[in-house]
């Protein structure tokens, strides 16, 4: 009776461990897509012509994205992303590469870089032949630092007509908006106002602007990332967005995307 008592005991031991053995084993999630995946994003985002404001806001990603640079502050805002494994989008003007000319292959590290126009001049107040000159030579000067052409653009000051749009769309380009303005482009922006804009828009789906030329930008983005992540989000680039959580067909962001930049 106690052979076959410490027997049976024995056979529930090992049996469930032998068919653990067996199970399949747990697929590898990457936290983010593959380049591959995020190519094929843009392009279907490019494919439906409209402009990106937000994700879907089914996921928990968000999108961080800058304006305006490199700058002096460019390299802290970096430094700042790597500490938190956070990804973001860097919208490049074009005559500033010259003045820091490894910071745009660094951006590439921690998310990608897109077009920002040559000098940031209201393309809608401009000649056409000088709408294709401002983006072409970004083009150019991005592709000489970083080795390739960005696929996306935001146009300064949000202003855009049906003229520019046509342009960004022959160029092989998609137009990205907004939906969360940090208002760090206040001349002497407090930190704080930076961040309580930024965190009160904080959702699955979102893009906020933000801009890296300002101090009290590099200063406010520790707390940003922080408020992300208490919220169970995750601070993407727009290409990984696109392929997390794309934008739903007709959808519609909680914030209008003001004139901010």
């Amino acid at each position: 009776m106690k052979t076959a008592l410490i027997a049976a005991l024995l056979l529930a031991a090992v049996v469930p461990a032998a068919f653990a053995a067996f199970r399949e084993p747990i697929p590898h999630v990457p936290l983010y897509p593959s380049a591959w995946q995020q190519h094929r994003a843009v392009a279907d985002a490019l494919a439906g012509g409209e402009a990106v404001y937000c994700g879907g806001g089914s996921g928990n990603a968000v999108a961080l994205t800058f304006d305006d640079g490199p700058g002096p502050y460019t390299e802290q805002i970096l430094s700042e992303l790597r500490a938190a494994g956070a990804h973001a989008t860097f919208f490049l003007v074009g005559n500033r590469l010259q003045y820091w000319p490894e910071l745009a292959r660094e951006e590439t590290l921690v998310g990608t870089v897109g077009n920002h126009t040559w000098s940031h001049p209201p393309l809608t107040q401009r000649p056409d032949w000088i709408v294709w000159l401002e983006l072409m030579r970004t083009q150019y000067a991005v592709a000489q630092e970083v080795g390739w052409k960005p696929r996306l653009v935001r146009v300064p000051y949000a202003l855009h007509s049906a003229a520019t749009d046509a342009i960004v769309r022959k160029l092989g380009l998609v137009e990205v908006f907004w939906d969360v303005d940090s208002r760090d482009d206040v001349p002497n922006a407090r930190v704080a106002d930076v961040v309580r804009n930024v965190t009160r828009g904080l959702r699955p789906g979102a893009i906020v602007i933000l801009h890296d030329i300002h101090p009290w930008t590099a200063r406010a983005l520790p707390q940003i990332l922080a408020a992300i992540g208490a919220r169970g989000l995750r601070a993407v680039s727009v290409p990984e967005l696109l392929a997390l959580d794309p934008p739903n067909a007709g959808g519609h962001c909680p914030y209008a995307p003001v004139a901010g930049d």
